[in-house]
């Protein structure tokens, strides 16, 4: 039984896309929204139709992102792509760039950096002026250098190449350009060359198209080569290779060789266990600091500059009272800010206090901490190693200000610990073999400044801890996968345990055998000084010292009976001594607020005072026997009686004892503002309902319907362009005289000057629209009746 053949389906075929709108109104949702994804720039905000994502799309900061996330194959295709000529096909990209294009092409087209068929592709217009003049190394195209000939000369050109007598010096120009993309034509001209002529363009063939030429020599093979059309001025002593000669000259290739593969990394050995040890000794270092840095940012007045930031001074204040070096000091105070513990207090006189958020914060286990700052670090655009450099107007760099942010950072940190990560267990990428990673991996960012800054960042990173020796920590690992829990744990099995307990000493000493717990910690720091660090760290005690505990609102009986509790062998007696005798001394005198007033029991204590020279600067003058008025404010009345060795005490306005550390200074729990790269991404169900809204809007308006959707001007101007190009009709929201919005089906004839020429439906000739009364604008296939 035979059976007929099922009749065939007829083929639909598709009208190629007019614009880079049209192909993104083609593209399935699910491709939408990658595109979102992969270029985030284009979802913050997000767009209000595909319009507005199609012009933004060719913005030329979004396309220089764009172009910095292609590796280096990537970045040579789209060379091949700006120098072939348009539509072009993969085939044709393949032949010039010397390989398989077709992978790259498909993602440049995810990228939208590419649109049309699969067999006519073409670069989006603002990505050959985001390349530059010389794409590939290729200078301008041959009928751009012929411009600068006057008519003539050019139709002789065209006469001495045999191709004629042609009058339009527009083809003739394409007419010579043609005769050099043959490389037959161009061989048999070269070889009517005189010496050297070949010599001069291999120099410019492969490097920069541009080379310097005096124009003394005119019978030279310079000056042959000038005239003869192979190389044109490009300015005063200077001569540049035409585009079609260089392509003849390489065989019709874009690049000498197709970008290599992504360079491997060899490494250099490290030593098993110490790459772990050193990164967590790292990482509990930078949790101590930052809280250290804290404690003195509510002791003291850390002042906020007028221009904003942290002034030079107060960080010198700041590295002498953490004791490290003023750089050290920086990466503290930047990576506080950066995680949201130190802010300004909002004052009339700002100064740098800790939030709201310092109190959970360092209630929290070590690990807990370093989380929360490592995550801040990754995060962050700012470069804390370039406070104290200096800028090119010679100025220093001040922390907690902008001069120190590079929104570069923020990317290229996460990329150097990805490439750490990919090192083999038990070796460490070296600097160069990473910098080599890094320029094939985007070689648009590469440079002096982003070597620089890769230096900058691998040195931060390793004092934050999230590299040991070279190598990647398994916190950090754990971090850059996004999973904090794991890097708590993990770091959490690095550290020693926290000890309950320290050795007193007779000699006023008190050693550590461990990290101490958070209560005990808090205990001792306050109430005596680190003299060593190491395995074991070792405090002393002295009366400033226990001045600073008594100070924060300790007496004396509570700091003995919490060292008493924390000391197997009790409290020596000489500590006990010292704290009893400074506690004895401690509010003699106190001082207060008038602008400030001191006030003692003992008349005779004020009256040292008053004569004392050291004081002068105070402004001190007697009120009562035992009252004293200071022109300065009490803080600094305070720092300059304990400078002389008194113990004063801040008093409150009712007589009471002003403690410090039970009114706290905080400011609002926040980090440091964004920058516009660091916003937040919509989710993936944010952008599915943009892309269905988006779509809704695409259906246009309806029959009778005089709504349109109110789209940016600069949407509506690039869709009027569109359509001026593609001569298509449009529906037009316009606002008339009488400020009543009307729909429109406009014919678009020419745009200029913010001002349409179109012939209206319905009405005879042709009539003017400004463009700024436009309020929507929707593509139709053809003109309704």
């Amino acid at each position: 039984m035979s059976t007929s053949p099922a009749p065939a389906r007829p083929r639909v075929r598709r009208e190629a896309p007019r614009s880079l709108a049209d192909d993104l109104r083609a593209r399935d949702d699910a491709d939408l929204v990658a595109l979102l994804q992969a270029r985030s720039d284009l979802a913050v905000p997000v767009p209000t139709d595909l319009g507005s994502l199609a012009v933004r799309a060719t913005t030329r900061a979004s396309v220089q992102r764009a172009l910095d996330l292609l590796d280096a194959p990537g970045l040579q295709v789209v060379e091949a792509l700006a120098v072939l000529p348009e539509p072009v096909t993969p085939a044709a990209v393949s032949r010039a760039w010397g390989a398989d294009a077709r992978p790259h092409l498909d993602r440049l087209r995810r990228l939208a950096l590419v649109w049309g068929t699969p067999r006519a592709l073409r670069l989006v217009r603002v990505a050959r002026e985001v390349l530059g003049e010389h794409p590939a190394g290729l200078g301008p195209p041959l009928a751009a250098t012929l411009e600068r000939r006057s008519p003539a000369r050019v139709a002789a050109l065209a006469e001495y190449l045999g191709l004629g007598e042609i009058g339009d010096p527009v083809r003739a120009a394409a007419e010579v350009a043609a005769r050099f993309a043959d490389p037959v034509a161009l061989a048999d001209l070269l070889a009517t060359a005189p010496a050297g002529a070949r010599e001069v363009l291999e120099r410019l063939l492969w490097g920069s198209p541009v080379g310097e030429h005096p124009g003394t020599d005119d019978d030279g093979p310079v000056g042959w080569l000038l005239r003869h059309g192979l190389l044109a001025v490009a300015g005063p002593g200077r001569v540049v290779l035409p585009r079609e000669v260089a392509l003849s000259l390489r065989g019709g290739r874009t690049h000498r060789a197709p970008a290599a593969a992504l360079p491997p990394v060899v490494g250099e050995p490290v030593r098993a266990g110490l790459t772990e040890h050193a990164a967590s000794g790292s990482a509990a270092e930078a949790v101590r600091l930052v809280g250290e840095l804290l404690g003195v940012a509510e002791r003291t007045t850390l002042g906020v500059r007028r221009a904003g930031g942290l002034g030079v001074r107060e960080l010198r204040r700041v590295a002498v009272a953490l004791g490290v070096e003023e750089p050290v000091a920086a990466l503290a105070v930047e990576l506080a800010g950066a995680a949201g513990l130190l802010a300004p207090d909002g004052e009339e006189q700002p100064a740098w206090v800790p939030t709201h958020a310092v109190d959970d914060w360092a209630d929290e286990p070590v690990p807990v901490r370093w989380t929360t700052l490592a995550r801040a670090w990754l995060g962050s655009d700012v470069v804390a190693s370039l406070v104290g450099t200096r800028d090119r107007s010679g100025g220093v760099r001040a922390a907690l200000t902008d001069d120190v942010r590079r929104p570069s950072s923020t990317a290229l940190r996460r990329d150097l610990l990805v490439e750490l990560g990919a090192v083999d267990p038990g070796r460490a990428a070296t600097r160069e073999e990473l910098l080599a990673r890094l320029d094939h991996r985007s070689p648009r960012r590469a440079g002096p400044g982003r070597d620089d800054l890769v230096a900058r960042l691998l040195q931060e990173a390793a004092w934050l801890g999230l590299t040991g020796q070279g190598v990647l920590s398994e916190p950090a690992r754990a971090l850059l996968d996004g999973d904090e829990d794991a890097a708590v744990a993990a770091l959490g099995t690095l550290l020693p345990e926290s000890v309950d307990h320290l050795l007193l000493q007779a000699d006023l000493t008190a050693i550590a055998p461990g990290p101490l717990t958070a209560e005990l910690a808090a205990v001792v720091e306050q109430a005596a000084d680190v003299e060593s660090r190491g395995t074991a760290t070792v405090y002393r005690f002295g009366p400033d010292s226990v001045r600073r505990s008594l100070d924060a609102g300790r007496t004396a009986d509570e700091l003995l009976a919490a060292l008493e509790q924390a000391s197997p062998n009790g409290v020596p007696q000489p500590l006990a001594y010292l704290v009893r005798d400074v506690a004895r001394r401690h509010g003699l005198v106190r001082v207060g607020r008038a602008s400030s007033f001191l006030r003692a029991e003992d008349p005779a204590a004020l009256e040292e005072l008053l004569v004392d020279r050291r004081l002068v600067g105070l402004g001190l003058r007697r009120l009562a026997p035992t009252v004293l008025a200071a022109e300065a404010e009490g803080p600094v009345v305070l720092e300059a009686l304990r400078r002389i060795g008194t113990a004063p005490a801040a008093e409150a306005a009712d007589g009471t004892l002003l403690v410090p550390g039970r009114t706290a200074r905080r400011a609002p729990a926040r980090r440091r503002p964004a920058t516009p790269a660091s916003a937040r991404l919509p989710s993936g169900d944010e952008l599915d309902e943009a892309v269905r809204r988006w779509r809704l809007a695409e259906q246009g308006p309806r029959p009778g319907s005089v709504d349109l959707p109110h789209l940016e001007p600069r949407v509506s101007l690039e869709l009027l362009r569109d359509a001026v190009t593609a001569g298509q009709p449009v529906w037009v929201g316009y606002v008339d005289e009488t400020g009543r919005t009307t729909r429109r089906l406009l014919e678009p004839l020419t745009l200029s000057g913010g001002r349409l020429t179109a012939v209206e439906a319905g009405r005879p000739g042709t009539r003017t629209y400004s463009v700024h009364r436009v309020t929507g604008v929707a593509l139709v296939p053809e003109v309704e009746d």
